[in-house]
């Protein structure tokens, strides 16, 4: 984990005046804003499952000071499909009786809210570890630390992200809503690419095809 003060001198590059506290609270709220639109801050985490218990959150399983932003994929532990992510819509259009389904292995999943992933069908018996999740996830409010990987590889983006928002605020010396339009394209540019690489889970070699048209 990377602590956000050390991006906080690229910022007084931009603003010498800035206090080392805004800075790095813009910081945090640049982080959480491209974690949450990109999903490049991905860990793993292994689920345990709790006969006819048919939703777990997954809170605890988090890093620390970290919340869930989605959930990328779910395989068992055992071999098999990975379990499809489905609506709840969508299982009471094609299932019969999914509320009430039991089965030693869950075909589908559903992103429950408040942290908690819901499978179909419900457990029938209790298992250490059946699922291994690939998620995303963003820091929390109270976080000082953020991912190696998003800090060193997108340092610059997150500096245009929160630089974006210090020249918004009102009644500052710095206030500057042209420099403040030009950190946030140069900021919101970078999420295709970003996204992919994400996707593609930062592998080289790998052919792309962003949503902009680039390679």
């Amino acid at each position: 984990m990377v602590a956000l003060s050390t991006l906080v001198p690229d910022v007084q590059v931009a603003i010498p005046e800035i206090p080392s506290f805004v800075a790095e609270r813009q910081l945090l709220r640049a982080t959480r804003d491209f974690a949450e639109a990109t999903r490049a801050w991905r860990v793993n985490v292994q689920i345990s499952v709790t006969t006819t218990v048919p939703a777990v959150n997954i809170s605890g399983l988090l890093p620390a000071n970290t919340e869930l932003v989605d959930v990328v994929s779910i395989k068992n532990t055992g071999g098999g499909a990975p379990l499809v992510p489905r609506t709840y819509a969508w299982l009471d259009k094609n299932t019969s009786d999914w509320h009430n389904d039991t089965d030693l292995n869950a075909k589908w999943y559903v992103l429950d809210g408040n942290n908690s992933v819901r499978f179909v069908p419900t457990p029938s018996t209790t298992v250490a570890a059946l699922y291994d999740a690939r998620v995303a996830v963003k820091p929390l409010l109270t976080a000082t630390v953020i991912d190696d990987i998003v800090a060193n590889k997108y340092d610059e983006v997150l500096v245009h992200g929160a630089l974006s928002k210090l020249y918004l605020l009102p009644r500052k010396p710095w206030t500057d809503n042209a420099l403040a339009q030009y950190h946030q394209t140069m900021f919101l540019a970078s999420f295709p690419a970003a996204r992919t690489e994400a996707a593609e889970e930062f592998q080289t070699g790998v052919p792309r095809k962003v949503a902009y048209g680039g390679i």
